[in-house]
């Protein structure tokens, strides 16, 4: 979801469901509520100019919410970087079907790398980088460690293989399905790719989730799909939005031990990126998403 200005007024229902909120919240009085973003499970309001509501779309996302919530409670201390730090959890509400969750607005804009000169890519570079290897060096309680999913990245990598190999390639040129298939065979055939120490992963580290104020990485967003990896997912969101120089100048802030290495896999992370959406989108993926990934695709597959 994204940290852009808000967008001009355009509430749940304004008027009942905001005063009914407000019955739930007492001492808050709504004189503002703007739309803030919106991704696949949740919708966010900025009110007032100072705090967050995030609305799950559906019952089922409880899970990853509460998960969220728990582990920045653990982690909000422990980070560089300025996080969400939830205040209020409401699971039901007369205002909003699935309830809701608060937390304090973390104020500036979206990361744009290519809005400053190169020191500040330097900088934004080095901050990012920091802020992984501790989220990468965490240490979770037990208590927080085991709600953490840990998922079979050859066995995520098998599975949409085969729903590509029915569902997507046929859609390409013989080329680009050939470039896709390479990839999906070197990342499997590669047993290092799967001896990794599982660490804390962001899993969603992209521009919308990074807060820049006073031209600094200030904070991060968005944690609902944290959850235990390999660590060199966290770079990929980079690499899709900035770019494999910045990516790469991350990991080497972040002190990655093979860049090289890195470089095949930041292809593939993506391509897989734009697999899930087109895969996983219906139902669930925002306006013109399923369009950007098919796009995006085509144009990973031709730079190989």
């Amino acid at each position: 979801m994204t940290t852009s200005e808000a967008e001009p007024l355009l509430p749940l229902n304004y008027g009942k469901a905001w005063r009914q909120i407000e019955l739930e919240n007492p001492g808050l009085s709504v004189q503002s509520a703007a739309v803030l973003g919106e991704g696949w499970n949740s919708r966010v309001y900025l009110v007032n100019n100072e705090l967050v509501f995030r609305f799950p779309k559906r019952s089922e996302q409880w899970g990853e919410l509460d998960r969220e919530i728990k582990f920045l409670a653990f982690a909000a201390d422990r980070l560089p970087l300025a996080v969400p730090r939830y205040l209020q959890v409401v699971r039901e509400s007369s205002a909003a079907e699935f309830g809701y969750a608060v937390y304090r607005y973390l104020r500036g804009r979206a990361l744009n790398v290519s809005a400053g000169p190169q020191s500040q890519r330097v900088a934004e570079a080095a901050r990012i980088g920091g802020f992984l290897r501790v989220l990468h060096g965490l240490k979770p309680h037990p208590d927080i460690a085991s709600i953490l999913p840990r998922e079979d990245q050859r066995g995520i990598a098998e599975q949409y293989y085969a729903r590509a190999e029915r569902d997507v390639i046929p859609r390409l040129t013989p080329s680009e399905a050939k470039v896709l298939q390479k990839q999906f065979e070197m990342y499997l055939s590669t047993p290092g790719n799967f001896r990794f120490p599982p660490v804390v992963l962001h899993a969603d580290l992209g521009k919308d989730h990074i807060v820049v104020e006073d031209g600094l990485v200030s904070g991060v967003l968005d944690f609902g799909d944290v959850n235990w990896g390999d660590p060199d997912y966290d770079f990929m969101y980079l690499f899709v939005d900035f770019g494999v120089d910045f990516a790469i100048e991350v990991a080497r802030r972040y002190g990655h031990p093979n860049l090289d290495q890195l470089r095949i896999k930041l292809c593939y992370f993506g391509i897989l990126d734009q697999i899930g959406t087109i895969l996983d989108g219906a139902g669930r993926a925002l306006e013109g998403q399923e369009t950007a990934a098919w796009h995006r695709l085509q144009q990973l597959l031709r730079s190989e």
